[in-house]
């Protein structure tokens, strides 16, 4: 959208502004834009109601304030005009406010927001199935080697495929944010950790969500600091549950998650054209390939064949 028709559903909604600048354009089709007037700032997110609306995000929203969890307050929301108006965090999310200094602290706070959000119950959610599980990781397959890459059909995927469900069915479904990582966690001045973007909330593997912030997209894993970790956030929710157990849940996690994603931001690009992502490919195929066992024939594929035909690919782009 322009700033002007930014500007007049602010104005729409009672919040007339000077300026309206904007955030971030999400997958899911999502605009967010800051309003700005004398002394007081506010975001706003736009989704077409076509496609959508906010009413999930709402209603989860109050649930976490509900149960302490820092979250956006709510201040406006016209599902008309797909407009919600919500507190604004600032912009210190935890892909910048991240250091070698913190990532210890700032990472188990994470955590710890984490296993606050598994801990509410009942939530009336949606729940992951193992075929959409699968579906989503075929999209690696389907949609990034083949279409984006322009690779033929491989043998050894659907295999990888087939036994990182099998390996998610048996991980304990939790409340799972779908997205918890550093670009929607935000810092607060007084260092608290707000969670953002959680409209997706479902029922889930709970490994998906722990790779999400302990196989980060923009730095390369690091099984250490993983099983490190691990060994904080299962004493946050279990007793039995050791290091390398804890370590296991999050390698296939990360499997299915960054199988998705690849496939996700390859259709993005093939179909809207939005590039937006594609520098963050090869980051999000190296910690997947890293988190594959070695002794699944699927990992010399994606080392020999995968990984420098998207390099090649990118080069053009």
């Amino acid at each position: 959208m322009k700033e002007s028709e930014v500007l007049d559903l602010g104005s729409r909604c009672g919040y007339p502004s000077n300026r309206a600048l904007p955030l971030k354009n999400e997958a899911s089709g999502r605009e967010y834009w800051r309003l700005s007037a004398t002394g007081f700032s506010c975001i706003l997110c736009y989704l077409d109601p076509a496609y959508g609306g906010h009413q999930k995000f709402e209603t989860i929203a109050n649930i976490f304030q509900a149960h302490q969890i820092n979250s956006p307050k709510i201040l406006h929301h016209a599902s008309d005009l797909g407009v919600l108006i919500q507190e604004d965090l600032g912009d210190l999310d935890l892909l910048v406010a991240l250091t070698r200094d913190n990532s210890k602290l700032l990472t188990f706070q994470s955590l710890d927001v984490l296993a606050a959000i598994h801990s509410i119950e009942p939530i009336d959610i949606p729940k992951l199935t193992l075929e959409g599980l699968r579906g989503e990781m075929e999209l690696f397959c389907t949609i990034f080697c083949n279409q984006f890459l322009g690779l033929p059909d491989n043998l050894s995927l659907p295999s990888l495929i087939m036994h990182t469900s099998e390996q998610l069915t048996q991980q304990p479904w939790v409340n799972c944010h779908y997205d918890f990582e550093r670009r929607n966690l935000m810092l607060s001045s007084s260092g608290q950790i707000h969670v953002i973007d959680f409209q997706d909330l479902c029922k889930g593997p709970i490994g998906i969500d722990l790779a999400g912030i302990l196989v980060d997209h923009y730095l390369p894993a690091d099984k250490s600091f993983i099983s490190s970790a691990m060994e904080h956030f299962s004493s946050l929710v279990t007793s039995n549950q050791d290091i390398a157990y804890g370590y296991e849940i999050v390698r296939w996690g990360a499997i299915q998650r960054n199988m998705r994603i690849l496939g996700v931001l390859a259709r993005l690009f093939l179909e809207q054209d939005r590039d937006f992502r594609l520098k963050d490919m090869p980051m999000i195929l190296s910690n997947l390939i890293a988190m594959v066992p070695s002794d699944v024939d699927c990992r010399d594929y994606m080392i020999a064949e995968i990984q420098p035909r998207l390099i090649q690919r990118l080069s053009v782009l």
